[in-house]
């Protein structure tokens, strides 16, 4: 809580000296898998869930909507291999210089990787609404909301009538087992 997420500066040349791993190729998320968050709209319970379906439906769409992305960036990084290794191996010495179609490729994977900070994952002063910072503030809000109006719902009165009766034949049996043992007369 109270962290602003990714606040990046305007200035271009201040980015690229602050992020400068932003132009490695091999930079990876690791995916994950929601199945709860992505099946929760199938639910049998969705009309008791409205006050949170919104936001964990905009959320999971923020998650799908950066590994999305983020695939792209894989499938374009991983296209050009001989541009991926030479990169890579030339930027362990800061010394390198870099071919025109390297520092294409790397400015590309600047880029790419500017857009999934800046506008996927975001943060408070983010433009984007549906960037996951917002999303998962305002789902987890929702959720926090929703969790303090729940009440227990009361016990229909044909349950308690029924229980009444069950207890009810319970004591008969018991009494009518002594009586055919002759404990009770």
């Amino acid at each position: 809580e109270g962290d602003p997420g990714y606040v990046l500066p305007e200035d271009l040349a201040k980015l690229t000296k602050q992020q400068k791993d932003w132009f490695n190729p091999t930079r990876y998320i690791f995916t994950l898998e929601a199945p709860s968050l992505h099946n929760f709209t199938m639910s049998h319970y969705i009309r008791h869930l409205t006050p949170i379906v919104r936001p964990l439906v905009r959320l999971n769409y923020s998650f799908r909507r950066l590994f999305d992305f983020h695939a792209d960036f894989r499938d374009f990084v991983n296209s050009s291999s001989t541009l991926y290794m030479s990169v890579f191996k030339k930027l362990k010495d800061p010394k390198s210089t870099y071919s025109l179609a390297e520092g294409d490729f790397m400015n590309f994977v600047f880029g790419m990787n500017h857009r999934m900070h800046r506008d996927l994952i975001g943060g408070e002063k983010t433009a984007d609404e549906i960037c996951l910072y917002k999303t998962f503030r305002s789902a987890k809000t929702a959720v926090e909301q929703f969790e303090a109006t729940l009440r227990a719902e009361p016990l229909p009165s044909w349950f308690w009538i029924f229980h009444v009766l069950a207890a009810c034949l319970t004591v008969i049996a018991i009494v009518e087992v002594l009586r055919w043992f002759s404990i009770l007369r």
